[in-house]
Parts: structure tokens; C-alpha cells; sequence
């Protein structure tokens, strides 16, 4: 059995800095490090050791407290101040005894440190916490990072929301205004149809929001039939295809996956594959399936208006929206909820061009056991 974390192979190697005015001290240090399969820099003074590492942003420095130039506790110092993302893990060479020493190059920054003459088993003791401090501090920058990132998202999305839901609001309390107003009957049935649009707009918004949001999670694998799931799928939408005298074909596929959350996807291709077609031609729109390496991939390939290359990474943001001539309005989620659906399966969504025209859209879906992203 394969215990986790126990790898075979030996943990990455870490680049330290050793900083001595001894020479003697010195190359014990490197061929210490060295010796436990890090690489090691040296330099015989503080500025040459404040040089290197800007230069290297070395994980581990391990530095003299008197020398040349800088000493250790200005290099510590510096080391700490010139800190953004990465973490130097900082070990001090002091003398026996040297307790106040110990005292000021911890709160100057230091991490640990050990005594002269150096002891090749205790620097590899200090090495391995070091390992555990740098690793865990990285990943803590990376999730800084990713949060930052979503909360930029979240900021944005919440924007286009408030923009999107405010012109219907406005819509409504105008037309009620006017409303109240009016003593003309005829009117007033105008204005409350218009009310009742928008209303009937937001309320299709706020419903599109929700299934966006409610994607993800655990999924409820089964097995599914792409044929069947696409007639219930143009069951569903079938008054907007004999209008539209949209063709619908679907080659047949079995395939593992959340059955609900492949429906939504399929109804919001075959929906776009209708709302942007091209004027005075009757939409095509064929489906299949595939295995793939990692799990399978369902194309869906109209011959509507097709997207830009330069548009193909921004439709499946959020709220985002091509504004182009003759487009019906929209939410903007439609894409942006089937590329999530493909992730929550631990999959992507990739848009290209169809065969002479329109668009494919490849919904690739993972395995059981493909991570979500």
C-alpha cells in the first residue's frame, strides 16, 4: 500500500546562500549543504551576500553575524524588507555562548540558528524545517494569490450584475410611474405589458444566475444516452425550434456523467445555436460524442453566426456579452455555465470554428476520477 507523501524519489533541492568571512567555515558549509543534494552559493561578506541574493532568491540563507560590510542582522534585515511573494528561511552561525546575539538576530527576522564550529547534522536539521517553512509559506502565497484573483472576479461579476439588473428595475419603476398617472385606460395596459416584460427579463436573469451558481459541487454520475438526453432536451425547446425551422441531429453515445447538469449544458448550446443563427437560414445543429484520453468530449456544431478567435476565451467569462448587430438580448451565462459544468466534471469547454461555417463547441468532461480545477 502507498502511504501519502511517501515518495521513492527524493524531495527537490533548495538553493542556499551561505555567507562567511571565514573561509575555513566556508567550504565546511557548502560541502555540508552540497553533500544533502542542495545547491549552495557562498560569499565571503554581507554586501556580496546581499547582492546574491537578489540576484537568486535562495529558500535558505544562512549567514555569519560579523562580517564585512553588512552584517548578519542588517542582511536579515534587508532579506525581510525586500520580501513579496517567497520566503527566505534565514539560519544565523553564532558563537557558544552568544545568547544576546541569538536574541537580536531573531527579532531582526532570523528563523533559527546554530553554533560555531559548524555541525553538518544539526544544518541538516535546519534544513529540513526549512523545507517544511518555505513549502508551506509558498503555498500560502499561492492561495493569496488565487484569492486575490477571485475576489477580483467576484468584484467584476457583482458589478455586471447590478448593471444588468438595474435597466429592467429602472424600466419597471418608470412605467409605474407613468401608470399612476394616466387616467387612459389603453395606457395604462401599455405600460403595465412594458412592466411586466421587464419583470419577466429580471426574473429570467435571476433563474440563469442560480443555475450558474448551483454548478459544481458533487456531481451524481450515471450513465447516460447523449440521444436521449438531447430529446429531452428539444422536447423542452420545441416551439422556438419549428420556429426558428431549426434541424436538430444527434448521433448516439453512452457516457458517464451528472445528468442534470449535461442537460442544462446541451439546452444552452442548442439555445445559442438557435439565437444566433444566421439571418434567413434554418438552423443545423448536429451533436456527438466521443471518448477522449482523459473521459469524453460532446460537440455541439451549428451553422449560425460563429465567434471570433479573438472572442472565443471572453464569451465564457460571466455576463460577457458580443453586442453584435442583429444578436438577440441575453444574459451572457449560457457559455459561462457550460464551461463550468465541464470543470465541475473536471474537464474545459473549447470554442472553434465548425466545418464551413458557424461554431463547434467541445464540452470535454473527465473521468470519475478527474480532479475538478
Amino acid at each position: 500500500m502507498k502511504i501519502p507523501g511517501s515518495a521513492n524519489h527524493s524531495p527537490p533541492s533548495m538553493t542556499v546562500l551561505v555567507a562567511d568571512d571565514d573561509e575555513g567555515s566556508l567550504l565546511v558549509a557548502k560541502a555540508a549543504v552540497e553533500k544533502l543534494g542542495h545547491n549552495c552559493i557562498v560569499a565571503s561578506d554581507g554586501d556580496m551576500a546581499w547582492q546574491l541574493y537578489q540576484v537568486h532568491h535562495p529558500e535558505v540563507v544562512v549567514t555569519d553575524l560579523m562580517m564585512p560590510g553588512l552584517n548578519g542582522f542588517d542582511l536579515c534585515r534587508a532579506i525581510r524588507a525586500a520580501e513579496s511573494g517567497s520566503y527566505a528561511y534565514v539560519v544565523l552561525l553564532t558563537s557558544h555562548g552568544a545568547r544576546e546575539d541569538v536574541l537580536e538576530g531573531m527579532e531582526a527576522g532570523a528563523d533559527d540558528y546554530v553554533t560555531k564550529p559548524l555541525d553538518p547534522f544539526v544544518l541538516h536539521t535546519r534544513l529540513l524545517a526549512a523545507r517544511r517553512v518555505t513549502t508551506l509559506h509558498g503555498a500560502l502565497a499561492d492561495a493569496l494569490t488565487e484569492t486575490r484573483g477571485s475576489n477580483e472576479r467576484l468584484a467584476e461579476f457583482t458589478g455586471r450584475v447590478s448593471h444588468d439588473l438595474r435597466n429592467p428595475l429602472t424600466s419597471i419603476l418608470g412605467y409605474v410611474e407613468l401608470a399612476s398617472a394616466e387616467a387612459d385606460p389603453d395606457a395604462t395596459a401599455q405600460y403595465l405589458e412594458a412592466v411586466g416584460h421587464s419583470a419577466r427579463r429580471m426574473l429570467s436573469m435571476v433563474e440563469e444566475l442560480l443555475t450558474f451558481a448551483s454548478i459544481g459541487g458533487s456531481l451524481v454520475r450515471s450513465r447516460l444516452s447523449l440521444a436521449d438526453l438531447v430529446k429531452d432536451v428539444t422536447d423542452d425547446l420545441s416551439l422556438g425550434l419549428r420556429e426558428a425551422g431549426a434541424m436538430v441531429e444527434c448521433e448516439d453515445f453512452d457516457f458517464d456523467a451528472d445528468g442534470s447538469q449535461v442537460r442544462v449544458a446541451l439546452q444552452n448550446l442548442i439555445q445559442n445555436a438557435v439565437a444566433y443563427r444566421m439571418k434567413g437560414v434554418p438552423p443545423v445543429i448536429r451533436i456527438v460524442g466521443q471518448n477522449s484520453s482523459a473521459g469524453v468530449v460532446l460537440q455541439v456544431t451549428d451553422n449560425g453566426k460563429g465567434i471570433r478567435a479573438e472572442d472565443r476565451r471572453r464569451v465564457v467569462e460571466p455576463l460577457v456579452r458580443l453586442h453584435r448587430a442583429g444578436d438577440p438580448p441575453g444574459s451572457g451565462l449560457g457559455l459561462a455555465t457550460c464551461a463550468r459544468i465541464a470543470a465541475a466534471h473536471g474537464g474545459r469547454l473549447e470554442i472553434s470554428p465548425g466545418p464551413n461555417s458557424g461554431t463547434t463547441v467541445s464540452l470535454y468532461l473527465g473521468g470519475p476520477d478527474s480532479p475538478a480545477p
